[in-house]
C-alpha cells in the first residue's frame, strides 16, 4: 500500500515537470519566434548577423574580467546560435545595427551586409519582421489551439460580493450564465472583467440565462461596480464559479489506506453530505454546521477524465470561527444598527431602514426580549429556522415592532438572514468617511457586550457589559501588532489564536472591576456550541470543457480571437493613461510563468491559447515609439528618411539611454511586483 501511495506521488511529480518543461518550451518558443522575424528579414535583404540568441547570457566575473555565460553556443554560416540562461527576451546582432547610435565605426558605403546602408523600407522590414512574424504565430497558434481544444473560465457567477452594489440591488444572482456584457458575446468571465475595467462608467449590462430545464429565462441586469479593495480599481462585485480544492496540508492527513482513494494536493471538493458545493464560502459554511464524520464527495481530473468518488472524514474543529455568533461565550458586538438594506430582501420586504437599531424581539409568550448583543440578534434569528418573528427595531428614538420573515443564508445550510449590513455606530446621515470613524470608535471600547448563558466563561463569572482590558493565551499576553496596545483588534486576535489550538488554549480575559483588574481563565473546548468543522480549502478556477472547432471555423475564431487580445492589450494601456488600470497591475515574467504552468494542466489547446496571447502582447508592446524597442527602432528610420539625414547622435544617445534606463527599471518593477504579488500577498 505504501508503495502505492509512492507511486501516486511520484506520478503527481513526473506531471508537474511534464507542464513545467510544457511552459518553458512554449514561452521559448514565443520569444524564438519573434526574433525568428527580424532573423529571417535581415537575410531576405543580405544584412549579416553575428549571433542569434535565445535568452541572455549570465554574467560571471572572472580574474580576466566579465564573461557572459550561456547554455550552449555554436556558430554556422557565420551565425553564432546561443541559448542563454535568463529566459527573459532574445536577440540578433547585425552588422551595422544598434539600439544605441554611439559606439560604432562609420559604415563603408561599398558593405552591402550593413544595416545602414540598406533603404528605408528594408530596415522597416527588418525592424517589423519580430511583431510580424508574432501576429502571424498568434493567429496560427489560435487555430491550432480550437483544434486541440480550449477551455474558459466559466461565464457563471459563483459569488456576489456583499460588500458590493450589486449584492444590495440583488438584481444578479449566483448561477447566472453571463451571455452577453455591453451588447458584446461572453466566452470567458474574463470579459465581464474588462469590460468593468474599460468601457468606462459606473456599471456594466449583462444579459444572463438563469435557471435549468425547462425553467431557463433571460434576464438584462445592470450590474453596478464597486472600487476593488485590492487593487484600487472599479470593478463588478461579482466572482466566476470557481473550484474549491484541497490543500496539500489537508491530503496529508488522510490515512494512507485509502490507497486511490486518498485524496491528493488539488483535489476538488465536489460536495459534502451529499450537498453540492457552490464556493469557498458555501463549502465552509456547510462544514460549520457540521458535527462528526462527514461524507465527502471528491473530483480529480477535468473533463473526460474526471473521477469522481467519496471519502468519509472527520473534519479538525475550532473552538469558534468568524460566523459563530460568540466566541469562547462571548460576543463583542453591541446591538447592531442597520447600515444597508438589500433589495427585496428579508429586511427590505419587512421595512427596516438604514439606521435602524436592533435591540430586541417579542418571544413566543408575548413577551419583550432585549439584545445585549449582535451575538444575541444572530441566535434569535438562527432559532426561528426561517419562521416569522417581531424585531424591537429603536427608530427616531423611539421602539417599533417589525415583523419579519428571517431568510436562509446563501452560504450555510442551517442559518437564516435579514439581508442587512450592520455596523457598530449610526450610519444615518453620515459620510462614509464619517461612518468609519465612527466605527473605529466604537470599537476602540473592548466590551463584552454579551455572554452565552451556561458558557463556561459565564460560570467563571464575566458578566454582560464589562470591560476587558487585556488578554493572554496560553499565558502569553496579545496585543495589536499594528498598535502595540490592547484594542479590540488584539482580542479578535487573542480569541483567534486560541481558537486555533486543537488541543484546547487556557484563555485567560483581564476584567475591569470597581475594585481592580481580576483575571478569569477558561479552557477552550473544540466541541462547544460555537465550535465550527473545517478543512484547509483553497480555491481555482473552474473552466468549461474543451471547446474545439472545425479546421475553417477555427480560422475564423483566429482572427476573432487576435482581434478581441490586441483589443484588451490596447485598453489596458488606455486604463493606464486615464488610471483606470495602475501600473502595479501589470504582471511580468513570474506571473505569466505561473499562469502558463497553472494554464498547462488544462492541456495543451489551453496553453497554446495563452502562448498566443502573448505572442500577440509581444507584439503590440514591441510596436510603443521606444528608441530600445521596435517600434521606437522603426520610428527613428521613419523621420531620418522623411529629414533625408540621421538624427543628431547626441541628442539619440541622449534619447536612447533614456528610454533604456526607463525600460530595464519598468522590467525591473515589474518583476518586483510580480514577486511581491505571488509570495507576499498571495494574489496569485
Amino acid at each position: 500500500m505504501v508503495s502505492q501511495c509512492s507511486s501516486l506521488r511520484y506520478d503527481s511529480r513526473a506531471m508537474n515537470i511534464l507542464y513545467l518543461l510544457q511552459v518553458l518550451v512554449g514561452f521559448g518558443f514565443v520569444i524564438f519566434i519573434h526574433e525568428l522575424g527580424h532573423f529571417l528579414a535581415a537575410k531576405r535583404v543580405g544584412i549579416h548577423c553575428p549571433g542569434f540568441s535565445i535568452g541572455f547570457p549570465f554574467p560571471l566575473w572572472t580574474p580576466k574580467g566579465w564573461k557572459a555565460l550561456n547554455i550552449f553556443k555554436f556558430k554556422w554560416r557565420g551565425t553564432e546560435y546561443r541559448l542563454g540562461w535568463i529566459p527573459f527576451g532574445g536577440y540578433v546582432q547585425m552588422k551595422g545595427q544598434s539600439d544605441a547610435p554611439t559606439g560604432q565605426e562609420g559604415p563603408k558605403k561599398d558593405d552591402p551586409t550593413d544595416y545602414r546602408n540598406k533603404s528605408y523600407f528594408q530596415k522597416t522590414q527588418v525592424l517589423l519582421g519580430g511583431v510580424t512574424m508574432n501576429a502571424i504565430t498568434a493567429v496560427i497558434g489560435f487555430i491550432i489551439a480550437f483544434q486541440l481544444g480550449v477551455t474558459f473560465i466559466e461565464p457563471t457567477v459563483g459569488m456576489v460580493d456583499s460588500a458590493g452594489q450589486a449584492w444590495l440591488d440583488n438584481e444578479i444572482q449566483v448561477g447566472d450564465r453571463i451571455l452577453e456584457v455591453n451588447g458584446r458575446e461572453v466566452v470567458d468571465f474574463e470579459d465581464v472583467v474588462y469590460a468593468g475595467l474599460f468601457d468606462g462608467g459606473k456599471s456594466i449590462d449583462v444579459l444572463v440565462e438563469r435557471g435549468e430545464g425547462e425553467n431557463v429565462t433571460r434576464h438584462k441586469v445592470k450590474v453596478p461596480l464597486d472600487l476593488e479593495p485590492n487593487f484600487k480599481i472599479m470593478m463588478p462585485s461579482i466572482k466566476a464559479r470557481h473550484r474549491v480544492v484541497l490543500t496539500e496540508e489537508e491530503a496529508l492527513r488522510f490515512p494512507e489506506s485509502l490507497g486511490e482513494d486518498r485524496p491528493r494536493d488539488g483535489d476538488e471538493l465536489a460536495a459534502v453530505n451529499g450537498r453540492p458545493v457552490l464556493n469557498a464560502q458555501d463549502a465552509q459554511g456547510l462544514l460549520e454546521v457540521s458535527r462528526g464524520p462527514i461524507e465527502l464527495t471528491l473530483r480529480r481530473g477535468v473533463g473526460e477524465d474526471a473521477r469522481e468518488w467519496k471519502v468519509t472524514h472527520t473534519p479538525r474543529r475550532k473552538y469558534f470561527g468568524e460566523s459563530s455568533p460568540f466566541r469562547a461565550g462571548v460576543s463583542v458586538m453591541p446591538p447592531p444598527w442597520v447600515d444597508r438594506v438589500r433589495k427585496r430582501g428579508a429586511g427590505d420586504q419587512a421595512g427596516l431602514k438604514q439606521g435602524d437599531r436592533l435591540v430586541g424581539m417579542i418571544s413566543d409568550s408575548g413577551a419583550e426580549v432585549r439584545f445585549s448583543s449582535f451575538g444575541d440578534l444572530t441566535t434569535a434569528v438562527d432559532a426561528t429556522g426561517g419562521k416569522p418573528m417581531t424585531l424591537l427595531v429603536e427608530r427616531n428614538g423611539a421602539t417599533v415592532r417589525l415583523p419579519v420573515t428571517p431568510e436562509p443564508r446563501e452560504s450555510r445550510p442551517g442559518r437564516f438572514a435579514l439581508g442587512i449590513t450592520v455596523g457598530m455606530a449610526n450610519p444615518a446621515g453620515l459620510s462614509e468617511e464619517e461612518y468609519e470613524a465612527a466605527q473605529e470608535k466604537a470599537a476602540s471600547r473592548t466590551i463584552a457586550w454579551g455572554v452565552r448563558p451556561g458558557s463556561a466563561i459565564e460560570k467563571a463569572g464575566l458578566k454582560p457589559g464589562e470591560e476587558i482590558v487585556g488578554m493572554k493565551v496560553d499565558g502569553k499576553s496579545v496585543t495589536n501588532p499594528e498598535t502595540g496596545a490592547f484594542d479590540f483588534g488584539a482580542m479578535r486576535l487573542a480569541f483567534a489564536i486560541a481558537s486555533d489550538n486543537e488541543e484546547g488554549a487556557d484563555l485567560t480575559l483581564e476584567i475591569q472591576r470597581p475594585d481592580g483588574v481580576q483575571a478569569i481563565t477558561v479552557k477552550t473546548e473544540p466541541e462547544g456550541p460555537d465550535s465550527i468543522a473545517y478543512l484547509a480549502l483553497a480555491a481555482a478556477e473552474k473552466r468549461s470543457a474543451p471547446v474545439r472547432y472545425g479546421l475553417i471555423q477555427s480560422v475564423g475564431e483566429g482572427f476573432y480571437h487576435s482581434k478581441k487580445v490586441g483589443y484588451k492589450i490596447l485598453m489596458t494601456f488606455a486604463g493606464l493613461f486615464a488610471g483606470r488600470v495602475k501600473i502595479w497591475h501589470l504582471g511580468g515574467p513570474v506571473l505569466i510563468a505561473k499562469r502558463s504552468y497553472s494554464l498547462a494542466q488544462w492541456g495543451a489547446g489551453t496553453l497554446i491559447f495563452f502562448l498566443a496571447f502573448i505572442s500577440v502582447n509581444l507584439a503590440i508592446v514591441n510596436l510603443i515609439p521606444l528608441p530600445v524597442l521596435d517600434g521606437g527602432q522603426w520610428m527613428i528610420v521613419t523621420i531620418e528618411a522623411i529629414r533625408g539625414r540621421p538624427l543628431p547622435e547626441r541628442a539619440m544617445s541622449i534619447v536612447s539611454m533614456t528610454s533604456f534606463i526607463f525600460v530595464v527599471g519598468l522590467m525591473l518593477f515589474v518583476l518586483g511586483n510580480d514577486i511581491v504579488t505571488v509570495w507576499i500577498r498571495g494574489w496569485a
